[in-house]
């Protein structure tokens, strides 16, 4: 028999926990081994954003480095869990008949879903920021929820048939995102011009190569720091970047946090206390 959980309970110990009456926001330590996570679902629509460990999903969706918000509607059936030990996450939690409403006002989609979009996880950073503060009240919780709700299912402007060499560039970024590559040395790789690479890259993906490059990276400092001991410094440099100012900057636009901020926040900084909420 597969387990139900009530709306905001999951596998995990609490770190702080704010709960109103049809939202909740919580912090928590994975404190479950993975082996142990059976399949399971929720009374209540919720998402969770992974803030440290490497959190494994069967969430549709591309998967990406970094940190990831999946969304799960309403009593869906899933096994989402931690590889290994030390993993964080952030949850929001809604109750069962609020959720019914809030999937059909904003068309969420019947499945779940993973979300790698820096917009998204900007909106999610905030919200967490904000739900371990004595300063946010109800009401500030509330439209930053909606917030990120209503992140979840913007339409793409974009062309829907992209070339099929677009993918090799952009895997090719990603692959060597810690290079310093050229938008020439893509497009002999491709084999397009570079003019008509960079053109179809911001036609069908909305950015520029260089953007992509810059997100990638970001990524996958990310990552490090959410799954190794590596310091900034270390982090940056392995990444492609200048130095941990650089990392800085760049983290901050991405992200809303710096990289301190970020693992102050997040869990990845041992013993780090949450100011009491109560």
């Amino acid at each position: 028999m597969i387990d139900k959980f009530p709306s905001g309970q999951y596998y995990g110990t609490n770190a702080f926990e704010r709960r109103f009456s049809r939202l909740g926001l919580s912090h928590l330590r994975a404190t479950v081994p993975e082996y142990e996570v059976k399949e399971h679902s929720h009374a209540g629509a919720h998402m969770v954003l992974s803030t440290h460990g490497r959190y494994l999903t069967s969430a549709a969706g591309a998967q990406r480095e970094g940190p990831v918000l999946v969304y799960n509607p309403p009593d869906v059936v899933h096994r989402d869990r931690f590889a290994g030990e030390g993993g964080w996450f952030f949850a929001i939690s809604f109750d069962a008949v609020d959720s019914c409403e809030l999937v059909e006002q904003l068309n969420l989609p019947n499945f779940a879903l993973r979300h790698h979009d820096p917009l998204v996880i900007k909106q999610a950073f905030e919200l967490l920021k904000a739900a371990a503060s004595r300063d946010a009240v109800k009401l500030d919780l509330e439209v930053l929820t909606l917030n990120v709700l209503s992140s979840l299912n913007v339409q793409n402007p974009l062309s829907p048939n992209p070339p099929p060499w677009l993918q090799r560039a952009q895997e090719m970024i990603a692959d060597l995102s810690e290079e310093d590559l050229g938008i020439a040395d893509i497009a002999e790789v491709i084999g397009v011009h570079r003019v008509y690479l960079a053109r179809q890259y911001l036609r069908h993906l909305g950015c520029t190569p260089g953007d992509d490059l810059r997100r990638r990276r970001v990524e996958r400092a990310t990552q490090l720091m959410m799954t190794s001991d590596q310091t900034l410094t270390d982090i940056a440099l392995s990444c492609g970047f200048c130095d941990q100012s650089h990392l800085n900057r760049a983290f901050l636009q991405q992200w809303g946090l710096t990289p301190t901020g970020f693992t102050n926040l997040s869990g990845v900084k041992t013993g780090f206390k949450y100011p009491r909420l109560n």
